[in-house]
């Protein structure tokens, strides 16, 4: 039976030759798949940082006390909305509001004081030319009275003098000189007294007015010292004012209540303690600080980027999309400054929120995995004797 043993011989060895020949060829299918994907294929590099967070556009308005006190009443909490001029928190203001008070009827009471002295004034002043009108009327009466005597004393003085030249001629009775000189006489004396009493009303006219002018004088000094009491008042109160609406701790824009304080009624606080933070309406970012040597040059605008939010598993919640929108020029702190903005998804389960930490990864570029490992050897072969592999 040799010959059929041998027919199986190599029946055998043709066989195990064939199962190689088939086991070669996916070997080296799969051998120049991997080569044609080794210097082909496109792997995105990655920068990544670590401090990260989620910011609002518009810059967070700290919250602090103006003025030393101690608090009364807080009106708000954690993540409420408020708006421009919301009382926040009131510190007290006893003192300061029993000032004001007292500052504001002070000022009511001069106030009235000024006008009824002025009122006063406005009679002095009007009695002042309607006695100037009437001095004047008796003065121009009492002159017109004055010339009246004084021509009928001229007039006696010289019938007098008539009928002495008709008593010396023998015409008249020396009986009717002496009357008529008499009469005369009378009538000079008259005219003196009406004279006198003239120059009296004129005085008197002038002492009165005098006096009403002194008067004058005296009232517009007290409406002077009593204006200027006023005029210090008025912007006593104001400032008193203003310190007491300094102690109702205002929002200073429309937002969300980002920050509060672990602060008490009855804490006494000091001007600029913070007090919170106020996070304004409007839309969020993404600000990352990058080292210089991996941001400068390597990170740009429009590159794409994700956002891992620290404490929300991707795996449960996912990743947020971002793109860079702002890259800092110079270096701050050690650190470079990027911006991105966020596109979430409508499915998205990442709760944004202002102050939110993470990680940002930046695809700076897309290589083969060629260039990666020579890139790799090209490091590693330029390191310095004794820095490590």
């Amino acid at each position: 039976m040799p010959s059929p043993f041998s027919r199986t011989l190599r029946s055998l060895q043709s066989d195990g030759h064939r199962r190689w020949v088939f086991g070669l060829v996916p070997a080296v299918l799969l051998l120049l798949a991997w080569v044609a994907w080794f210097l082909t294929a496109q792997v995105s590099v990655y920068e990544v940082s670590g401090q990260a967070r989620i910011e609002a556009e518009r810059e967070v308005h700290p919250i602090q006390v103006p003025v030393d006190g101690r608090i009364l009443a807080v009106h708000w909490r954690l993540g409420q909305e408020v708006k421009a001029g919301d009382v926040l928190v009131e510190l007290e203001s006893g003192e300061q509001r029993y000032l004001l008070e007292e500052e504001r009827a002070r000022g009511t009471a001069l106030g009235g004081q000024v006008e009824a002295l002025r009122r006063q004034i406005a009679a002095v002043r009007q009695a002042l030319g309607e006695g100037r009108l009437g001095a004047r009327a008796a003065l121009a009466e009492s002159e017109a009275h004055a010339a009246e005597a004084t021509a009928a004393a001229d007039l006696a003085e010289a019938e007098a003098g008539r009928i002495q030249k008709l008593r010396e001629a023998g015409l008249l009775p020396e009986a009717e000189w002496l009357r008529a000189r008499s009469q005369a006489e009378q009538r000079r004396a008259a005219a003196k007294a009406l004279a006198g009493a003239r120059d009296r009303a004129a005085y008197d006219a002038q002492a009165a007015e005098s006096d009403r002018r002194a008067k004058l004088d005296e009232l517009e000094g007290e409406l002077a010292l009593l204006e200027g009491q006023a005029a210090t008042a008025g912007p006593a109160g104001r400032r008193l004012g203003r310190d007491l609406d300094l102690r109702l701790v205002r929002s200073p824009v429309d937002g969300r209540v980002g920050e509060i304080a672990r602060v008490r009624i009855g804490s006494v606080m000091e001007q600029g303690d913070r007090l919170g933070v106020v996070v304004p309406r409007g839309g969020l970012r993404v600000v990352a600080d990058f080292p210089p040597a991996s941001a400068v040059g390597r990170i740009r605008p429009g590159q794409a980027a994700l956002v891992r939010l620290t404490g929300f598993p991707a795996t449960q919640y996912g990743i947020l999309p971002a793109t860079v929108s702002r890259v800092a020029g110079e270096a701050q702190d050690g650190t470079i400054r990027v911006e991105l903005a966020a596109r979430p998804g409508p499915r998205s389960r990442l709760p944004l929120q202002h102050g939110l930490p993470g990680t940002v990864e930046v695809e700076v570029d897309r290589l083969s995995p060629a260039v990666l490992v020579l890139r790799t050897v090209g490091k590693l072969l330029g390191r310095p004797v004794g820095t490590g592999a």
